[in-house]
């Protein structure tokens, strides 16, 4: 074991490297081997200002690393006969009632943890500026059973952060209890998790890292982080807040649950509180195809067989045109993983059945890559002792995709200009001032004119103002520049397109201006709000 912590400790200056590189200024490694010590590495500031350093009870946003916790608590009302993997969302939730006859007749517990319904989604609506989460949490499933059937239903992968807030509810409804208390009574408590919530922590949970985003030169920016799980939405999906050392001990409790339960055959069986893990961890749908070997999803869980590519949850893959690595060249290994991305946060878990081992990484900004992804492959790579002519050169992976996360904002301010008329003029800006619904009347849009400048206000949160610049015709911009939308710390990348910062105005035939329409997410029909 000595001889191991010795080889891991050896990567420090490529860890150091890639934080550099990205823009990420603390990170927290743990590498478990069952039975054995774990071993913690941390690396640079939780407070970058205070040059407080990280530490191995640091509390950190671990976002999508919640889908394990959510899906985890599926299966224990699962094992306790409340439910079956196959039972129907509308028998289980008889609030979920989709317009689509498609969702609303076939969807199962399955569908939603395996992300497999087809069902649009809207992360770019919901996730704002400085913090703000835009859907209220009463809102979800009358904001949910709205959405229309987007891709064929079971028929590929569509990550979707609707399907875990839906399976929240579920499991609320199932056992009496919130979210939060049903997840720490029977998980967080039981394994001595300590320091792990779903919702903001409060102060007196400190050390918490402060939370930044990468701006252009890797300069890390403080931002406020999301209040995922504060308002009823966003803690099944990705509000969990943990340190390396209590994950250790959750990841621990799936490496022996996986043992005993696949070894036995038991969904029950064996001494880890989780249960029903052959179900868990077991491929749903194929993701990243074509694949020489397996790469899926499963419940909360991705899952590939070395030597394949990883990150597929992640930012990597999106950053880098000639496709993301192979990983474990010359072994051939199952890692079943998850990442979790949001605005301040990166991190990466990836479980090795095999060796009984665990790779943690969570680090606190949302870089010019994904650090947590690099960082976890080049410990993998260590862990499974691939030699070193067949390992990867992380570093020069990062760079490539840095670059390739910089052109971004000059490629959608040239797409902007490839498509505007030119020598058109807006009507009197007073006339598009207004608030403005959308047909549920969940989201409003506030426009207002001021000193000769239109503005809009999502939700009509002043966080959520920014200026509305004349396009063409009655079509105004939102885009600023990239620096300027990390420093209010707002999710930026390739998944915002032009057609996301243009509004179009609508006109009625006495000429008045009555509507606004805006594509929030990529895929997905634009959706027009009425001016009241």
């Amino acid at each position: 074991m000595a001889e191991l912590h010795a080889r891991l400790a050896r990567l420090s200056p490529t860890i150091e490297r890639l934080m550099s590189i990205g823009g990420t200024p603390g990170l927290a490694l743990g590498v478990v081997c069952l039975d054995k010590p774990v071993y913690y590495a941390n690396y640079g500031f939780r407070d970058v200002d205070r040059q407080l350093p990280v530490t191995q009870d640091t509390i950190f946003p671990v976002c999508s690393l919640a889908k394990a916790v959510t899906s985890a608590a599926m299966g224990l009302l699962v094992d306790g006969k409340k439910a079956t993997w196959d039972s129907l969302i509308r028998n289980v939730l008889p609030a979920f009632q989709s317009t689509s006859p498609m969702l609303q007749e076939n969807t199962t517990l399955g569908d939603i943890l395996s992300h497999r319904t087809g069902m649009g989604w809207a992360d770019n609506l919901i996730l704002g500026t400085d913090g703000d989460v835009l859907l209220p949490g009463n809102d979800l499933i009358k904001f949910v059973n709205q959405l229309p059937l987007q891709c064929p239903f079971r028929a590929e992968f569509g990550y979707n952060n609707l399907h875990y807030e839906l399976a929240g509810r579920v499991i609320e409804h199932l056992s009496g209890q919130s979210y939060a208390d049903f997840v720490q009574d029977r998980l967080f408590k039981p394994l001595g998790m300590d320091r792990t919530v779903v919702s903001t922590p409060s102060a007196d949970l400190d050390p918490i890292t402060i939370n930044y985003n990468a701006l252009d030169d890797a300069t890390p920016a403080p931002i406020k982080f999301l209040g995922m799980g504060d308002n009823g939405y966003g803690g099944p999906s990705g509000g969990l807040r943990s340190t390396v050392e209590d994950l250790a001990k959750f990841y621990s409790a799936f490496l022996q649950g996986i043992d005993s339960q696949f070894e036995d055959g038991g969904p029950s069986s064996g001494t880890s509180i989780l249960k029903q893990l052959p179900q868990i961890m077991s491929a749903k749908i194929a993701i990243d195809q074509p694949s020489k070997h397996e790469s899926a999803y499963a419940f909360g869980w991705a899952r590939v067989q070395l030597p394949g590519r990883m990150g597929q949850i992640g930012l990597n893959p999106g950053l880098l045109p000639d496709g993301m690595p192979l990983v474990g060249k010359g072994t051939s290994q199952l890692v079943i993983y998850h990442q979790g991305s949001l605005p301040g946060s990166l991190a990466l878990a990836a479980l090795l059945p095999e060796l009984n081992s665990a790779v943690i990484v969570l680090t606190n900004s949302l870089a010019l890559n994904d650090v947590a992804d690099w960082v976890g492959q080049l410990v993998i790579e260590e862990l499974i002792n691939v030699t070193s002519n067949l390992k990867n050169d992380f570093v020069s992976l990062a760079e490539k995709a840095v670059a390739k996360n910089l052109e971004w904002y000059p490629f959608v301010v040239e797409d902007l200009k490839k498509g505007q008329k030119s020598d058109t003029q807006p009507r009197p800006l007073e006339q598009y001032v207004g608030t403005y619904w959308d047909k549920q009347h969940i989201f409003k849009i506030e426009v207002v004119h001021d000193s000769g400048t239109l503005y809009w206000l999502i939700q009509g949160l002043e966080n959520e103002k920014f200026t509305l610049e004349h396009y063409h015709d009655n079509v105004f911009t939102w885009l600023r520049p990239r620096n300027e939308l990390s420093k209010r710390g707002r999710w930026v990348g390739w998944d915002q397109e032009a057609i996301f910062w243009k509004v179009e105005f609508g006109v009625s035939d006495d000429e008045s201006v009555n509507s606004l329409t805006w594509a929030h997410d990529s895929g997905v029909p634009a959706v027009t709000y009425i001016k009241v």
